[in-house]
């Protein structure tokens, strides 16, 4: 398997991941992948959970963010 390689920007970057992951998912057992996407998901959840900001304040930030974009 190809290692991942760096993109000159943030959509290559994340391009380059996606061909990552799906050959990935397509060489390896669906019960090594899963694992990792499990891990991957409950930290997500944990560190949302952590955090100590409402939904409405999430969204406020969210929305601010985007004006300035």
């Amino acid at each position: 398997m190809e290692k991942l390689k760096p993109g000159k920007t943030n959509k290559e970057d994340r391009m380059h991941f996606v061909e990552y992951w799906a050959e990935y998912v397509r060489t390896h057992d669906d019960h090594d992948w899963s694992k990792q996407q499990k891990i991957l998901i409950d930290g997500q959840l944990d560190h949302a959970r952590q955090t100590p900001l409402t939904r409405e304040q999430y969204l406020e930030i969210k929305a601010v963010s985007k004006k300035k974009q």
